[in-house]
């Protein structure tokens, strides 16, 4: 778990956020809850049973896996059923940066972390889209 997590106030307010407030309050809440989550990590690619999600906000597991497929659609996070892994696509860029250095020391648990979940579907897509912006190798 980590200590703290970077939540910008235009979540609510910006395109996004209005966005899912269009979309009801189950994917505002569920958006939200995948960005500050106990499980969730700085990249944004982590494992989350559906049923915690459940328990932690109060959802129905049909109003939660509605709420996903919505933010799905939304190309805001994608979440594997059978792994029960959710990738938060831009997670990474907001809470750690748009660029690092090669010799930033986020670049190494960075990599730690992805590792974590070589055999998810998501890793390639992950790997592809930060691999220059993260210096993965």
């Amino acid at each position: 778990m980590r200590d703290y997590a970077k939540v910008a106030p235009q979540f609510w307010t910006g395109p996004t956020g209005k966005k899912f407030r269009d979309m009801g309050r189950d994917v505002q809440t569920v958006a939200f809850y995948l960005i500050t989550c106990p499980s969730a990590n700085m990249i944004g690619l982590y494992y989350l049973p559906l049923p915690t999600l459940c328990h932690e906000i109060g959802i129905s597991l049909q109003g939660a896996s509605k709420a996903l497929q919505s933010l799905s659609e939304a190309h805001f996070a994608y979440y594997d059923e059978h792994t029960e892994v959710v990738w938060v696509l831009e997670m990474a860029r907001f809470q750690i940066a748009a660029e690092l250095d090669p010799k930033d020391k986020r670049v190494i648990g960075i990599a730690r972390e992805l590792l974590q979940f070589k055999k998810s579907k998501f890793f390639r897509e992950f790997y592809n889209k930060y691999q220059h912006s993260f210096c993965l190798t």
